[in-house]
């Protein structure tokens, strides 16, 4: 049973995924919280900046606390709205079809005043 169990969040944390428990919906999210400058780090260090390195190096933390409206809020701090990115294309896709949905509260802000310049010039 454990076996099988572990198996299906494996399975169920995929985008693709679809969990039928709350334990691998909880896999499927916590897989996608690890945004804190993290996921992309190494392609921006080398210089070769894209939408998934920009938007990494964008989040500064993630935290996750008790909700007021919600049973979970995740809270996000970013220096720079390309970290939007990060949220949307991968906790929100985690997130939706979790079976967690109507528990979680997700907040992406930027505090500063101003955003930090990740990039003087893109080109191609």
């Amino acid at each position: 049973m454990v076996t099988a169990e572990s198996l299906h969040a494996v399975i169920g944390h995929r985008r693709r995924g679809d969990p039928l428990t709350p334990e691998a919906g909880i896999v499927r999210v916590a897989d996608a919280l690890d945004l804190a400058q993290g996921r992309s780090r190494v392609p921006f260090e080398q210089g070769r900046p894209n939408i998934h390195s920009l938007s990494a190096v964008a989040i500064d933390s993630v935290e996750i606390r008790a909700g007021e409206e919600k049973a979970v809020t995740i809270e996000i701090a970013m220096n720079n709205s390309s970290g939007i990115f990060q949220v949307d294309e991968l906790l929100a896709t985690k997130l939706h079809r979790s079976g967690l949905e109507e528990h979680v509260e997700v907040v992406a802000r930027i505090d500063a005043e101003h955003e930090k310049r990740l990039l003087p010039v893109f080109r191609i």
